[in-house]
C-alpha cells in the first residue's frame, strides 16, 4: 500500500539508504603529499589515479544493508502493524547506532592520518532516516488505534 504516509515515509528512508551506500559521506585531504581519500560505505579509498581500498568498514556496511532491508520490508508488511511498528523501532535502534558508528570510524581515521575530514550532506542521512522512520511509527500506531476502536464498535 504505497498511498499510506507511512509507506512513503518508510520509502524515502529506503532511498536515502540506497544514496549512502553508493556515495561518499567524509573526504579527508592530506596537505604535504596532496592526496585525497573518500570515505563511504564500503570503506576508506584512495582518490586519483590508483583508486584502491585502504580501509574496510564492515560494520558500516553490515548497518545500512539491514537498515535498507527491514524499511523496504516494513512497507510490504501493512497488513501485520504490530510487526511493523516493532520493524520500525529496531530501525530507529539500528540507524541511531550507525550514526554513532560513522562518527567514531571518520574520528579515528581523523586522528590516524592528522587531518581533519570534510563531510558530505550524506553523512545526516541516518539521523534523517531515523526521524522518518518515527513519523511512519507514529503514523502506523495511529491506524492500529483506528482499526482497535471500529473493532471494539462493532
Amino acid at each position: 500500500m504505497i498511498q499510506r504516509i507511512q509507506s512513503l515515509f518508510l520509502l524515502i528512508v529506503s532511498v536515502l539508504m540506497a544514496f549512502f551506500y553508493f556515495t561518499p559521506y567524509a573526504t579527508f585531504m592530506v596537505e604535504p603529499q596532496m592526496l585525497k581519500y573518500s570515505l563511504g560505505a564500503t570503506g576508506l579509498t584512495s582518490v586519483g589515479d590508483s583508486s584502491e581500498n585502504i580501509y574496510s568498514v564492515w560494520a558500516v556496511l553490515i548497518l545500512i544493508t539491514l537498515v535498507f532491508s527491514i524499511s523496504t520490508i516494513s512497507i510490504f508488511l501493512y497488513k501485520k502493524r504490530m510487526l511493523q511498528i516493532r520493524l520500525c523501532v529496531v530501525n530507529i535502534v539500528l540507524l541511531l547506532g550507525l550514526q554513532g558508528i560513522l562518527w567514531f570510524v571518520t574520528h579515528s581515521i581523523s586522528k590516524n592520518i592528522s587531518t581533519s575530514p570534510s563531510y558530505s550532506i550524506i553523512f545526516i542521512f541516518p539521523l534523517i532516516s531515523a526521524i522518518l522512520t518515527f513519523l511512519a511509527l507514529r503514523s502506523i500506531a495511529k491506524d492500529e488505534a483506528l482499526v482497535r476502536s471500529l473493532d471494539r464498535i462493532r
